[in-house]
């Protein structure tokens, strides 16, 4: 069983390949000359590279479940992705690395303490107390102080 110390390692190591990815598709960017292209681009060698993980068994196979099985907004994670890469991908010849990750955690911390606080669409359901609220505003105080150049 993974440890939450092995967790919140792997967590933030998937933050720093998210930075990087950016990184590196920004790159792509400038050679393809066009965002959606680029994020196409990124999201077939994701599928492959998922495929081949998910193909050598290294984790669990899983089943596809039967559309009607779920809420249909439930298939729909992966128009955000999209939409957060081209949007990233736009914005950081402009803005810069460090001010649309630091955009992209306020808008990711701001929806997650909108899922927890209401419990929407299946979350767990958890409660706004002083420490989430301060640390919020923290979080977006750092996102304002980044952006100053």
């Amino acid at each position: 069983m993974i440890t939450r110390i092995a967790l919140l390692i792997l967590v933030a190591l998937g933050g720093v390949g998210l930075t990087l990815q950016m990184a590196w598709n920004s790159r792509l960017r400038a050679a393809t000359g066009s965002a959606v292209l680029t994020t196409i681009i990124s999201i077939v060698v994701t599928l492959i590279s998922l495929a081949l993980v998910w193909a050598s068994g290294a984790t669990s196979r899983g089943s596809v479940p039967t559309f009607n099985s779920l809420p249909k907004w439930a298939w729909f994670g992966g128009v955000f992705a999209g939409y957060y890469l081209v949007a990233s991908l736009i914005a950081i010849p402009k803005l810069g690395v460090a001010v649309v990750f630091s955009l992209v955690i306020a808008g990711q911390m701001l929806g997650a303490l909108l899922l927890d606080s209401t419990g929407a669409f299946g979350v767990n359901q958890i409660s706004l107390n002083p420490g989430r609220i301060v640390g919020t505003v923290l979080l977006l105080a750092g996102v304002i102080l980044i952006q100053k150049r």
